[in-house]
């Protein structure tokens, strides 16, 4: 009564159709990605922009797009609420922002030709944007942007909508 294995045949594999390959979804990858990107960027947007650009072709923008601008508004990724993940976490975090930019009219404005840039080179940013400038209006989410002069900065960049 010993039990023989059945011969099995070598040389076949099983085929997966691509419709049932699904990646991941992992924001805080598609996050370390682009804040060390951002981060040696250094100060000017003209690069910040570049970056952005030539990354859009390796990095998920249309699955990430919550967390692209979050990290372009913010900083970093945002909790439901309006607050940072990664307050504590340098490494994690981006000074290239709204929130960390001068409170000046011409800063602003250069943040705001970057996300046009960026619109317009991926499209279907535009209505993530959108989405995302909606979710920085609602009241609850204005006293915690407070602290980082939202309400001088928004008037500035929402007219590239």
């Amino acid at each position: 009564m010993n039990k023989h294995q059945k011969p099995v045949l070598t040389g076949q594999r099983f085929k997966t159709r691509k419709r049932d390959e699904k990646e991941k979804f992992e924001p805080t990858v598609f996050r370390d990605t682009l804040v060390q990107g951002l981060n040696e960027a250094g100060d000017d947007l003209e690069a910040v922009a570049k970056f952005l650009d030539s990354t859009g072709s390796r990095l998920d923008y249309r699955r990430y797009a919550d967390t692209l601008f979050d990290i372009l508004v913010a900083g970093s990724m945002l909790a439901p609420g309006g607050t940072r993940i990664d307050d504590g976490d340098k490494t994690k975090m981006t000074n290239h922002c709204v929130f960390s930019a001068n409170e000046d009219h011409e800063t602003i404005r250069n943040y705001a030709q970057v996300f046009n840039k960026l619109i317009r080179r991926y499209k279907y940013l535009e209505k993530a944007f959108e989405d995302e400038m909606k979710k920085a209006l609602q009241p609850h989410l204005q006293s915690s942007f407070s602290k980082h002069g939202w309400q001088k900065k928004m008037p500035t960049l929402l007219p590239p909508l």
